[in-house]
């Protein structure tokens, strides 16, 4: 009877050891350490290894598209001298200097941005001709500001901004198309869409430029309608047509527009100062060459047409 029962023992304690041997740790939750949370974020455990995901990555979201703020926006523009060192702010009066230190950007021609800095007011001379040019600089009263670094475009006309209030990032690329050869060299379903959109044929037609990430820039003519004459500007965005039309009668055929400019307007009339993004559209700046000077301005797209904001300047460069 000893016997039996040291059997029936030794086999009950075989029976629990494999009964333990057996058991799922995983479903014991003391049997791993718990997982820190803090906010939403997860750590694992020392032990674990998490591979990284395309979650994980951080996208850009419509918040962080960078535009241009058109309400801070300044009349405030100047042109550079022979040697590409200086620039000289005119039309402004006497007496804000201290607004004319906050600036410290130029942008030039094509959307170009330099580092300036403010120097001083320039009185300016009796010698001066009357001219807004390079050979005219130094005669010339305005505010006078040193390109820190490289070197502008000799003659050019450049804005001055603050960069704290213009947000650089909002400025498109700008690939000017240098295409003189004029409606050869336009597509015709391009011309057939601004027909149809303008309901008036087109005289010639001219693509201005590429610009980054809304389309192209045409310059047009269109064809006279008795006296009526018109040009357009047109941004083409896919199928979106965004038109700046200027109308004219015509009473003299060798000025119509612009003085001495024939009735007639072409691709070296015209260059893009700066293109740049704002909640609503875009904002163009335009230069317009004419016998006598030159004319900058500010267009906003607003719906399917380009209006001119009230931020305008002008050089009289009529050849002495």
């Amino acid at each position: 009877m000893y016997k039996n029962l040291v059997v029936v023992t030794l086999v009950l304690l075989l029976i629990a050891g494999c009964s333990s041997q057996g058991k799922d740790s995983s479903a014991d939750p003391q049997s791993s350490p718990p997982i820190q949370t803090e906010g939403n974020n997860v750590s694992p455990s020392p032990t674990s290894s998490i591979a990284p995901t395309e979650s994980s990555v951080p996208t850009q979201s419509p918040e962080t598209v960078a535009y241009l703020d058109k309400e801070k926006l300044k009349a405030i523009f100047g042109f550079s001298d022979k040697e590409g060192k200086y620039l000289l702010v005119t039309g402004q009066n006497e007496g804000e200097e201290k607004v004319m230190a906050s600036l410290n950007r130029a942008i030039g021609e094509n959307g170009s941005v330099l580092a300036v800095k403010f120097v001083k007011w320039q009185k300016g001379s009796e010698q001066s001709n009357g001219r807004d040019t390079a050979q005219n600089f130094v005669n010339v009263p305005g505010y006078l500001f040193l390109l820190e670094e490289g070197s502008v475009v000799p003659n050019q006309t450049y804005y001055l901004a603050d960069q704290a209030e213009f947000n650089l990032k909002s400025l498109l690329s700008i690939q000017p198309a240098n295409e003189n050869n004029g409606s050869a060299k336009v597509g015709e379903g391009v011309k057939a869409e601004i027909t149809a959109a303008q309901q008036r044929e087109i005289e010639q037609i001219w693509k201005l430029a590429d610009i980054s990430g809304k389309g192209e820039l045409y310059l047009v003519q269109f064809v006279k309608q008795d006296k009526d004459m018109l040009f357009s500007f047109v941004l083409k965005e896919d199928k979106r047509l965004t038109f700046m039309n200027y109308p004219a009668v015509l009473q003299d055929e060798y000025s119509v527009w612009r003085v001495d400019d024939g009735g007639k307007v072409s691709p070296e009339m015209f260059s893009i100062l700066f293109a740049a993004e704002t909640v609503k559209g875009m904002v163009l700046g335009i230069n317009w060459w004419g016998a006598e000077g030159v004319n900058t301005f500010l267009l906003e797209q607003v719906g399917d047409t380009f209006k001119e904001m009230d931020i305008e300047y002008s050089r009289y460069t009529s050849p002495v």
